[in-house]
């Protein structure tokens, strides 16, 4: 650490905090009326919800003050940790949910590992590009040990099956490794090698196969599908100014998902496109401030670490309003900082944090930790 005093980003932080306090509001007046009549508790999921950003909120402060090379010196651990629980899903004290093994139940809460996989993904992908920079163009000793990792999480997290977090998480390391020294012409190969093993993995899904046909009956004018026709209605319903917090009629169990994957259309219906726009723009300074960071960090790692972490939030908010606005076909992806969740909430929260701590201008090339036995 450093005695120079910690400088803050607030253009990172405030959009952040804005959606975290706001998704609050919006998570109660999208779930009070499924939570009273499913558990006798309006109130339910909007204390569940409140703690969490609390916690979240703890997570950004506590993380924005831990040196980011920590990540680095533990980053192998990490992954292998993750790997560890994203197996443990086919072995044991897993919660299935629409037919899908994505969460590990501890009793007194659950959790998806895929949240933390992914993460763990980023930081020690960075470490490694960091470690193999010499070599890194190099196909057998440079790409290929990143490409293991990258397919043995996503490939785990595909057999859940979960492939919407697969392929964004896909997404994420290929633009990571592009931004490195990593030969342009490895990264089109590889996915062109997995292109046919994607179509034949969809192919034998037929819940993919049902999604992918009612987004197409929809796109041709039909109303098969059903969750993303009530979200349109949402959205058209709010207007410009929106019906008033609280006044939602899709929630009122037209919607499915309302306060999760389809909060987005909620936010549309009672707060309309002055606050569908809004929520874009809150994105959009994330995204900036967060590329700007990698722009400005001397340190290769941060550099990285901060490309990984920006492009993996600004992925998913954009999958998300995708698939709420009909572009493309429903997911279950939620939305950042909004969506109603746990560990998506909590990692994105972490990943804020460190992003603030590489930011802050007390982490450049001068401070460097001891990086032994830990990146091999």
């Amino acid at each position: 650490m450093t005695d120079e005093k910690q400088r803050v980003d607030y253009w990172l932080l405030l959009p952040v905090l804005i959606m975290m306090f706001g998704s609050i509001a919006v998570v109660y007046s999208a779930s009070s009326t499924v939570a009273a009549y499913t558990f006798k508790d309006p109130d339910l999921f909007l204390k569940q919800h409140a703690i969490r950003v609390i916690l979240g909120i703890i997570c950004i402060i506590g993380f924005s003050k831990i040196n980011y090379k920590v990540f680095q010196k533990y980053g192998k651990i990490i992954i292998w940790v993750s790997i560890g629980l994203l197996l443990l899903i086919f072995i044991l004290g897993v919660t299935k949910i629409k037919g899908a093994s994505r969460w590990i139940n501890l009793g007194i809460f659950s959790f998806q590992p895929s949240d933390i996989a992914k993460f763990a993904l980023i930081i020690y992908l960075s470490a490694l590009l960091v470690k193999k920079k010499d070599y890194v163009h190099w196909l057998y000793k440079g790409y290929l040990p990143l490409y293991f990792y990258i397919i043995l999480v996503t490939g785990l997290i595909l057999l859940q099956p979960n492939l919407s977090t697969a392929v964004i998480i896909f997404t994420t390391s290929m633009i990571l490794l592009l931004m490195s020294n990593v030969k342009f012409k490895h990264v089109i190969f590889s996915v062109l090698a997995l292109t046919p093993l994607i179509i034949i993995f969809i192919l034998s899904k037929n819940y993919i196969i049902g999604r992918l046909t009612s987004h197409a009956e929809y796109s041709s004018g039909g109303e098969s599908n059903y969750q993303l026709y009530q979200a349109i209605i949402g959205f058209g319903n709010g207007g410009l100014f929106g019906i008033g917090p609280g006044n939602s009629m899709q929630r009122e169990f037209f919607l499915p998902e309302a306060h999760a994957d389809f909060i987005f259309s909620v936010i549309g219906e009672e707060y309309g496109f002055i606050g569908t726009m809004t929520v874009i723009i809150l994105y959009s300074f994330i995204a900036v401030r967060g590329f700007a960071t990698s722009k400005r960090i001397n340190d290769d790692y941060g550099k990285y670490v901060a490309i990984g972490l920006t492009t993996l939030i600004t992925l998913y908010a954009i999958v998300n309003m995708c698939v709420a606005t009909g572009l493309i076909p429903t997911t279950g992806v939620p939305m950042p900082f909004i969506s109603y969740g746990g560990t998506a909430l909590l990692i994105n929260s972490v990943a804020v944090g460190i992003l603030l701590n590489i930011s802050s201008g007390r982490n450049l090339k001068s401070q460097n930790l001891e990086l032994n036995g830990f990146q091999s």
